[in-house]
């Protein structure tokens, strides 16, 4: 049986992002759209059986193991299973850490899928699935191998749908600071009367998700596609203003905020025009900020 594998994990942009309610186990509804894109950390998985439980994680973090996606994945597989397996996790770091792209669910994600490749299969796609909500909201669309889905619930409701078939490229404006998630909620709570109530699923939620299936077809320059966050954090972050404007500016088809921050993403006709335009960026934004150019 093997015991390594080698496992790209994608980022994520947010296409879409609406909060619709707050539920009564204080995490919050949402309707969204997440996009894998071509962007990925670089995890190479040894897993093997031990008599005790065991995960070193190896890569530029500047958390403890413990704190760690990587780890709390190991560990939640090995609960599972009945039988201990020592881990040990390299992970080449190329999704910046506290941007909103997913790289920690991400990398969470492919823990679950090379272990239980790794140990024979011991759990069905249901079970990871089931392991997955239990890290991390945006976990369970990562375990798919869909690039774009419709999102629901707080994160576990994952509808795949089309996208319109061209080739678009990235830029990527990692601000150079993180945003809480839950000061991000906080704020957004502040901000709106959200009613408690644990139905995702209201009439104007459904009446939209159809429209946004219909409208992701169309070219993104036409796209009114909006994230909550954004509305509530721009003051807080004048740079999200600027590059919202440089990035149209430089050519972008469509920019928005993804996830609760803190990066900015902009789609770009083709990879000419998005180094054109991440040229321009690294020119006129401070050396702060980090910029990436990647595939849609």
């Amino acid at each position: 049986m093997l015991n390594q594998m080698q496992i790209l994990a994608p980022a994520k942009i947010n296409l879409f992002l609406k909060v619709l309610n707050r539920r009564k186990d204080n995490y919050h509804n949402i309707l969204s759209i997440f996009r894998k894109i071509g962007l990925y950390d670089d995890l190479t998985i040894t897993a093997e059986r031990s008599s005790s439980f065991s995960c070193k994680i190896i890569g530029n973090f500047n958390f403890p193991d413990e704190e760690n996606l990587i780890w709390k994945a190991a560990e939640m597989f090995n609960r599972f299973v009945d039988f201990s397996i020592c881990f040990t996790v390299t992970c080449k770091k190329n999704i910046p850490i506290g941007s909103g792209l997913g790289g920690g669910s991400s990398d969470a994600a492919a823990v679950l899928l090379a272990a239980n490749e790794l140990m024979g299969r011991p759990c069905s796609k249901y079970e990871l699935k089931s392991l997955s909500e239990k890290l991390g909201s945006d976990v369970p669309f990562f375990i798919d191998n869909f690039s774009t889905a419709l999102i629901t619930g707080r994160g576990e409701y994952i509808e795949p749908i089309s996208t319109f078939p061209k080739d678009y490229w990235l830029v990527l404006v990692y601000p150079g600071f993180s945003v809480s998630s839950g000061i991000a909620y906080e704020k957004l709570d502040s901000s709106y009367s959200f009613l408690e109530d644990d139905n995702v699923i209201t009439e104007e939620a459904a009446v939209l998700s159809r429209i946004l299936c219909k409208q992701i077809l169309l070219s993104p320059d036409s796209w009114a596609f909006v994230n909550d966050f954004e509305k509530v954090l721009l003051d807080d972050y004048p740079i999200y203003k600027s590059i919202k404007e440089q990035m149209l500016l430089f050519g972008a088809l469509f920019t928005l905020l993804t996830g609760s921050g803190s990066a900015f993403f902009g789609i770009f006709e083709n990879s000419s025009a998005a180094k054109k335009a991440a040229n321009s960026l690294r020119f006129n934004l401070s050396s702060s900020n980090q910029i990436i150019i990647c595939p849609y």
